[in-house]
């Protein structure tokens, strides 16, 4: 890849965690003019570590925020050669008026996936994470906590990126003592992942995990919907998880052009294989009992994206 003496253009993947964000990311940065810039939550935060919730908007693009993302965006797209940088953000869809404020010629890609399907997918990851830090003392939590480290600073391909998420993430050396690593300072000390959304410790407060869940999903959708069409057309796409397993050349290929790129056959055969009709576990995994806990919580936003409520969910309203 020719390194560019400027630099490229920039997309946004959004979507809730657990949507596809990640697969996709993968799948585009295979594509030699494309490099994915995974997760740098340590860019897009920075100047917002106090803030209770994860929600920005246009206003907080203040004069100095631009300036310090735009430079941090603009100096890896130089470092990776790219015509274009994507970045992988699922706490973006809470923010999506921030990124559009502060890359106002940046494409979005929208990426919807079945709720049922994303607040399984979620649960377990919350679960994953509540085995990583419940019970064990400090020196057991921290030896399976590196492992996970590890894992996200192998995504920062620019070593000073991965110092850089180092400092953000670790913040004092009182919070490791506290075992407040792996995102517990953001969550209050408690163990907690993904977006917050605005009101999330009184939700916490009063609902099963899974509910909490269903209502993270919801939240993290209902932002970038209520704000998806103000993005012009020419600079938004939308893919649904479920059609870009069962199609992913067919829908690579519209996507590239959207990017302003070419596909190749060298490029279909380098992606990652994809499992084709990998969606609907939901069906067998939740009992009728869970469907009837977070049913009435993401109803509203399944239809909104055009998904079906089945034959007995109705009951669950």
């Amino acid at each position: 890849m020719k390194k560019r003496s400027g630099p490229g253009q920039f997309a946004f993947i959004i979507g809730s965690p657990r949507s596809g964000t990640t697969i996709l990311g993968e799948v585009l940065d295979v594509h030699p003019d494309i490099s994915q810039w995974y997760e740098p939550y340590f860019v897009w935060d920075k100047k917002f570590r106090e803030r209770p919730d994860d929600l920005r908007s246009a206003q907080d693009a203040t004069p100095a925020v631009k300036r310090q993302i735009r430079k941090a965006f603009e100096d890896y797209s130089r470092a990776k050669g790219a015509k274009v940088v994507v970045d992988k953000s699922p706490r973006n869809c809470l923010k999506v008026p921030f990124v559009h404020a502060i890359f106002p010629e940046g494409k979005f890609i929208f990426l919807f996936r079945d709720g049922r399907d994303t607040v399984l997918s979620i649960h377990k990851e919350w679960l994953r994470r509540k085995s990583i830090l419940q019970r064990d003392p400090l020196w057991g939590r921290a030896r399976k906590v590196l492992p996970v480290v590890r894992t996200w600073l192998k995504r920062q391909p620019l070593w000073r990126h991965r110092l850089e998420a180092i400092l953000f993430e670790a913040g004092s050396p009182a919070n490791w003592l506290r075992g407040e690593f792996l995102h517990r300072k953001r969550w209050d000390g408690k163990i907690g992942w993904g977006p917050r959304f605005k009101g999330w410790r009184e939700v916490m407060e009063r609902c099963s995990l899974l509910e909490f869940v269903a209502h993270q999903w919801s939240h993290c959708v209902e932002c970038f919907l209520s704000y998806m069409e103000e993005i012009p057309e020419s600079q938004r796409f939308v893919l649904r998880y479920e059609e870009f397993l069962e199609d992913p050349k067919g829908r690579l290929e519209e996507l590239l052009e959207f990017l302003g790129l070419k596909s190749s056959p060298e490029y279909i055969d380098a992606i990652p294989r994809l499992k084709a009709g990998n969606f609907g576990k939901w069906r067998k995994e939740f009992t009728p009992q869970e469907l009837e806990m977070i049913i009435p919580i993401i109803r509203p936003y399944l239809l909104k994206m055009g998904y079906k409520i089945e034959e007995g969910e109705d009951s669950a309203q």
